[in-house]
């Protein structure tokens, strides 16, 4: 009977660390939001002034696991006229990553991945000579929830 019990113990044991080691430490999410580009005058400056705005931030630094900046050249309901779009783009805009991806059932058609948002900006002019008009920078955030 006691090498029964033992049998039961070690047996549930094992379970456990077998379902323990197959849970996920933490889930990574894709945040995407629209870069606004602002093209400004710039005044010449009589003095420098300290800003004192705060930064304004969705999310805590501790969340963020990293950022890039991406290019959205179209977007389709339709995920054949996505894959038509993409390989025309790839014609035109030759040595740039080009791919769609379905998000919340619409096909967004997007190029390159950039580390900085003034890379993704000094870009941007490339894909709308391109023909691209209407292609903006979208910073993607990834997060632990």
């Amino acid at each position: 009977m006691l090498k029964k019990l033992y049998g039961f113990l070690v047996l549930g044991f094992l379970v456990l660390i077998y379902n323990g080691c197959n849970s996920a430490i933490y889930e990574i999410v894709e945040v995407e939001e629209p870069v606004e580009i602002k093209q400004e005058v710039k005044q010449p400056v009589s003095e420098i002034k300290e800003d004192t705005k705060p930064i304004d931030n969705k999310f805590s630094e501790k969340q963020v696991v990293s950022r890039t900046y991406v290019i959205q050249i179209g977007a389709f309901t339709d995920e054949e006229n996505a894959e038509k779009f993409t390989r025309s783009a790839k014609n035109k805009l030759n040595g740039q990553e080009i791919y769609y991806k379905d998000i919340d059932g619409l096909y967004k058609v997007r190029l390159g991945s950039f580390n900085s948002k003034e890379d993704a900006i000094g870009y941007l002019t490339s894909a709308k000579n391109a023909g691209f008009q209407d292609s903006f920078v979208v910073e993607l955030t990834y997060i632990k929830p």
